[in-house]
């Protein structure tokens, strides 16, 4: 008898700029932060493109940085620029930042997720927090970066320091994700955005074994709770990744080499992505066409839908419904 099996799906970023019920609550609230840490806004947010396209995970409307804020560091986001921080580029920098009671400053954020869970009926909830090296890269960079020339130095010639930061980020995002948890979170994401930066020996340090503690540490806590990981442009390195860091799911981009998905079958790891962002900007016969490539590519594995990347701000709101119609209608037998 056939198995049927339906391919669950999310969108990263599928709260955000291309709805227009997100872009009227963000007319009135111009400070990103801020908003993140309005329970009632936020969650608000977070369940904007469940109300709209029923997806079956709903993702925290949140951001990675607010670590850094919890830390002490000026954070903030810039109408078209993007996040701006003061730059740390020392050990009396980091001395400088303020551990007492750090993730009191973000526990507003806890009670979005309560609210959430209160919400969520049959829906799986989402918490996440930024892969250790990612915002640690923020940090050191004072915001987005073209060539990554700070970060790439730092860790070369500051060795010592940036991973006694790495470390108080790691402690304090396992402490973070905990609290996610109790409040109500049954998935984990952590989303090492800039592991691509990193090639060898450096990969390994600052890369797989943070994300391998982080995993150890929450299943530890709670075995219960799936663990995503997304160590987005890591290439070759997505295969010493899925050998020595424990997932429950692993999100690809499209940089994994092929021998990944057989591996990851092997260990039973669920596949998450990968259709390209870029796609659902263009004609919805090629939407249509790409998301089925991404179904029969993933077909032997278990599969989320979901991007390579998060959504783009003039994504059009009829190439996701597209999306979601292809992926709702397809059936894998195993």
């Amino acid at each position: 008898m056939k198995n049927v099996n339906k391919v669950p799906i999310w969108f990263m970023r599928q709260a955000g700029r291309y709805l227009p019920e997100y872009m009227a609550i963000r007319s009135k609230n111009s400070d990103f932060l801020q908003l993140c840490f309005n329970p009632e806004l936020a969650s608000e947010i977070s369940l904007q493109p469940i109300k709209r396209f029923d997806l079956d995970f709903i993702i925290l409307f949140s951001d990675i940085l607010v670590i850094p804020y919890a830390l002490g560091q000026n954070v903030h986001f810039l109408k078209n620029h993007g996040p701006s921080l003061n730059s740390i580029n020392s050990k009396e920098d980091i001395n400088y930042l303020d551990f007492k009671e750090c993730l009191r400053r973000i526990s507003n954020i806890l009670e979005t997720i309560k609210i959430l869970h209160s919400k969520k009926g049959t829906k799986n909830l989402i918490g996440f927090c930024g892969g250790p090296f990612t915002v640690l890269n923020y940090m050191i960079e004072g915001g987005t970066s073209k060539t990554h020339r700070k970060i790439k130095n730092f860790v070369k010639d500051k060795k010592k320091e940036a991973l006694d930061l790495m470390k108080i980020i790691t402690e304090l995002s396992i402490e973070y994700l905990k609290q996610q948890i109790e409040s109500g979170a049954n998935y984990i994401q952590i989303f090492e955005s800039w592991a691509g930066l990193l090639e060898s020996d450096e990969y390994i340090e600052f890369i797989v074994k943070p994300n391998k503690y982080i995993s150890h540490e929450i299943k530890k806590y709670a075995n219960r709770i799936n663990v995503i990981h997304f160590p987005r442009g890591s290439g070759k390195n997505y295969k010493i990744f899925a050998e020595e860091v424990y997932c429950d799911v692993l999100s690809l981009d499209h940089s994994y080499p092929q021998e990944v998905l057989s591996l990851l079958r092997k260990k039973k790891v669920t596949v998450q992505g990968n259709l390209d962002p870029k796609v659902l900007l263009g004609a919805a016969r090629n939407v249509e066409e790409k998301t089925k490539e991404v179904l029969e590519k993933f077909k032997s594995n278990d599969h989320i839908f979901n991007l390579s990347h998060g959504i783009l701000p003039n994504t059009k709101i009829s190439n996701i419904e597209k999306v979601i119609k292809v992926v709702r209608e397809y059936e894998t037998s195993k």
